[in-house]
């Protein structure tokens, strides 16, 4: 077999399949927990592989995986793989609208739910015109009808499609981005050996979601390359994740800059009250904050609660994990590190012409971790990548020491809690209400979820907060949803007629905006 993500979990299974891959927290509060060997998810994942098969799912057809995580997902993911599907995973917080434009849009030919999940999915694939199957996670784990598990995994070519993660322009068209077996299995094992150095006696955190390109590399393909377990919770609590991290006794800790604040204020930062234990500094190694900026005061109260360093890395869907300021590297507050063996990085000015360092100009990056293209839309990808480089849309620097530092965003992205909210796709649900006359969505600096999604709306007719926040409530996931607006008269705007988004924002820094919570 070539190049194939389906090694990561087969020849755990083969060199040692009695050791445990997963331990998945059943109940948080009392910290039950049940185990999965490499060799159990393994059989698992053979078992999906023949069910999908059977159900006509060819090689290289895109299959959608929606849920929380479990042992089951990751049985699931792998059976995906197995049986040669690309595998497409939905946000478990999407909604309906959502669901269909990835399904329909990638031609995934079955999506996968868990219960909890069920009901959206129905939803959205009746808003589908050309509905798929809805199957479910838990029966997708054992065979009927006389059929054997997959005897192992479909042979793919190294650069087919592996899996096809969403993103967004600042258009609000989501886009599917290509990872092949090559640069995901590649950029795995650079990640695990060179950067985060796992070994077979780590025990990774899963706080993250699988289902999110974060989750996925840095919780579940990075443990399973490096032979190690990952202790997976279904939900993130502040409170009961210190304490399965201390009677689990995690060595590696990913999560976004959110969870540092949640628990930076746990017990008021002490160790001991949040876990209910022993003050003295527990297992873990070190931890990484990525996906949002992380403030130096967060990450150091958050330090005082995990008992170790907080660390920041950098990367985007299309490229994952670019840079990291980890050990044994001297941490700088501020900067995301250098970049990953094999990752290149560039900071040019509007030409494209490079920059010394200490200049600020457009990030580029290029490497293995790059994706190939996104599907089905060749003026993005050629926008997004030339000649190998792609931009960003970030605006950094790097200094003496070849240390990134991301400065800004060229793009209005905005980022709250780790998740990416880009302002069009809720301007354009917010302009379908009846009230609206304009709007604008802009990011305000929060000390807790890095921005704040805030909606400046010239009204038409009287309108709430609390409306025109329930009305996007029923079209967009919840992690898009502005939890301010400000009702304003006219929005200011440039000689071309465009809203000067940036002049809204320094309005809400200097609090000359006046806003209402939701």
């Amino acid at each position: 077999m070539g190049v194939n993500v389906a090694q990561m979990l087969r020849q755990g299974a083969l060199r040692f399949p009695e050791r445990v891959a997963v331990v998945e927290i059943t109940d948080a509060a009392s910290g039950a927990s049940c185990t999965h060997t490499y060799g159990e998810l393994d059989g698992a994942a053979c078992r999906v592989a023949a069910r999908l098969q059977a159900m006509g799912v060819l090689p290289g057809e895109p299959v959608a995986l929606m849920a929380g995580n479990s042992a089951a997902f990751v049985s699931t993911w792998f059976g995906a793989v197995y049986a040669g599907a690309a595998l497409v995973p939905i946000p478990i917080l999407s909604a309906a609208p959502e669901v269909t434009h990835r399904v329909v849009h990638s031609g995934a030919r079955v999506l996968i739910v868990d219960r909890e999940r069920r009901a959206i999915a129905e939803t959205a694939m009746e808003q589908a015109p050309t509905p798929v199957p809805v199957c479910d996670l838990e029966g997708l784990q054992t065979l009927g009808d006389g059929l054997s598990p997959a005897a192992e995994p479909l042979d793919r070519g190294s650069e087919d499609t592996a899996l096809i993660l969403y993103t967004s322009a600042t258009t609000g068209a989501a886009k599917g981005a290509a990872i092949s077996h090559a640069a995901l299995m590649l950029h795995t094992a650079v990640m695990a050996h060179h950067t985060l150095r796992l070994t077979s006696e780590d025990v990774v955190m899963g706080v993250l979601p699988l289902s999110h390109s974060y989750g996925c590399r840095m919780v579940m393909l990075a443990s399973f390359f490096a032979g190690a377990r990952c202790v997976l919770l279904a939900r993130f609590r502040a409170e009961e994740s210190l304490a399965v991290m201390e009677t689990q006794g995690a060595t590696w800790l990913p999560a976004v800059p959110t969870m540092f604040a949640a628990w930076a204020n746990v017990g008021g930062g002490d160790r001991s009250v949040a876990v209910g234990c022993r003050a003295s500094p527990g297992r873990l190694r070190w931890a990484m904050s990525a996906g949002a900026p992380l403030s130096e005061a967060t990450a150091r109260r958050a330090e005082a609660c995990l008992g170790t360093e907080v660390r920041q890395g950098y990367g985007m869907t299309e490229a994952t994990i670019v840079s990291v300021n980890g050990p044994p590297d001297t941490r700088v507050f501020g900067s995301v590190g250098q970049p990953v063996w094999g990752i290149e990085v560039a900071i040019v000015d509007g030409d494209d012409q490079r920059l010394p360092a200490g200049h600020d100009g457009q990030v580029l990056v290029r490497g293995h971790n790059m994706m190939s293209h996104y599907i089905a839309d060749r003026d993005a990808t050629a926008a997004a990548l030339d000649n190998g480089w792609m931009r960003t849309g970030d605006v950094g620097h790097v200094d003496a020491n070849g240390r990134l530092f991301v400065v800004d965003r060229i793009k209005d992205l905005i980022i709250r809690g780790g998740h990416n909210v880009y302002p069009s796709e809720v301007e354009e649900v917010l302009a379908t209400h009846p009230a609206v006359a304009e709007v604008a969505v802009v990011g305000r600096p929060d000390d807790y979820y890095g921005e704040e999604i805030v909606a400046v709306v010239v009204p038409r007719a009287a309108v709430t907060a609390a409306e025109l926040c329930g009305w996007a409530a029923e079209r967009v996931a919840r992690t898009k949803l502005p939890r301010e607006v400000a009702l304003v008269g006219k929005m200011p705007v440039g000689p071309s007629g465009k809203v000067l988004k940036r002049s809204l924002r320094a309005q809400l820094e200097a609090g000359t905006l006046v806003t209402e919570r939701a």
